[in-house]
């Protein structure tokens, strides 16, 4: 446990409104600790339910909107945090679970600064929300990422995501030319699943040093495999009739090893972030509740420069400014 406030840990929650994230969120909330909220979502709507289902339960809670796929957006939401630490009213950060991520079934879409859409929320942004949270975070406190299977190859996924693909990070980070013509569905979507995986490689890469570097201040940094999780949002981007099957019939998968449920997930995220299970783990990786290890090519030195040196220029512009934007939250 983080050692800041005893009986009340401040958490950061990224996504808490669907899928894994919303489990995550009904855990904080029924968690003895009684932790005080800070939710970043991108559905305002869908934020202040959450706000107000946190609140009725006698929950000090705080939104923030943010969008992922806007490094502008990131960039405003920490300085809008930034603000609320100064004026008092969020404490510093003991806990950041930063579970939201993306899928989509072409990787021909961009993020708002044309970088590849999937590659964009799930490596890009959550360098610079690390950046930005740093001097946030509590002396003791500790950040959990969200991997993935996928980043094992297919057979980790039940060959439902292809293996992926290693390249320099600004190959990742670049989007497919739109289509001309006639495209192979099938096609496009092994396309996408490779862009998923290969950010999920990324992204478990990166963890690495973001530990080393946290574990210089004291700090601790995780990161949570959920397992293969049916039947929530990650496969809204698919068509009609494959998000039916994901949603309806791919749940029972869940008791097979290496997949799970939604409500298992994310109490066993909530678990490490808050140190009832493995309060004294440090850059590992944690499937559904087990400490296992991350792939051996996460740890090579080669592929962890080049991405640290790329996402540290990819990101300098959109940083948080020295003096935080002191707007007025909408969730005020």
């Amino acid at each position: 446990m983080t050692q800041s406030d005893v009986t009340s840990p401040t958490v950061l929650l990224t996504g808490p409104t669907s899928g894994i994230g919303s489990r995550m969120f009904e855990s904080l909330l029924v968690h003895p600790r009684r932790p005080n909220l800070v939710l970043l979502a991108r559905d305002p709507v869908a934020l202040d339910r959450a706000l107000d289902t946190a609140r009725a339960r006698g929950r000090a809670a705080r939104g923030i909107r943010v969008d992922l796929s806007d490094l502008k957006s990131v960039r405003g939401a920490l300085e809008d945090l930034t603000a609320e630490q100064r004026r008092g009213t969020v404490a510093a950060l003991d806990v950041a679970l930063l579970n939201a991520g993306a899928q989509f079934v072409s990787r021909r879409r961009t993020g708002s600064q044309g970088f590849e859409l999937t590659f964009t929320v799930n490596v890009i942004a959550q360098h610079l929300l690390l950046r930005g949270l740093e001097p946030l975070l509590a002396p003791a406190g500790h950040v959990v990422l969200m991997g993935s299977s996928t980043h094992r190859g297919k057979r980790a996924s039940f060959n439902l995501i292809p293996d992926p693909v290693w390249q320099h990070p600004a190959e990742l980070a670049t989007a497919d030319q739109a289509a001309h013509g006639p495209t192979r569905f099938a096609a496009e979507r092994e396309r996408g699943g490779v862009a998923y995986a290969s950010s999920k490689l990324a992204l478990v890469t990166l963890a690495h040093d973001w530990a080393a570097r946290l574990g210089r201040s004291g700090r601790r940094l995780n990161t949570y495999d959920p397992g293969l999780v049916a039947g929530t949002g990650l496969g809204k981007d698919m068509p009609g009739y494959m998000y039916w099957v994901w949603k309806n019939l791919m749940p029972a998968m869940s008791v097979l090893p290496g997949a799970s449920t939604p409500t298992r997930s994310g109490r066993r995220a909530v678990e490490l972030a808050l140190g009832d299970a493995h309060g004294s783990l440090h850059d590992g990786y944690v499937e559904i509740g087990r400490p296992t290890a991350a792939e051996a090519v996460t740890f090579a030195p080669e592929r962890r420069s080049a991405l640290w040196e790329w996402l540290e220029e990819a990101t300098a512009e959109f940083l948080p400014r020295p003096t935080a934007r002191a707007s007025e939250l909408q969730t005020d």
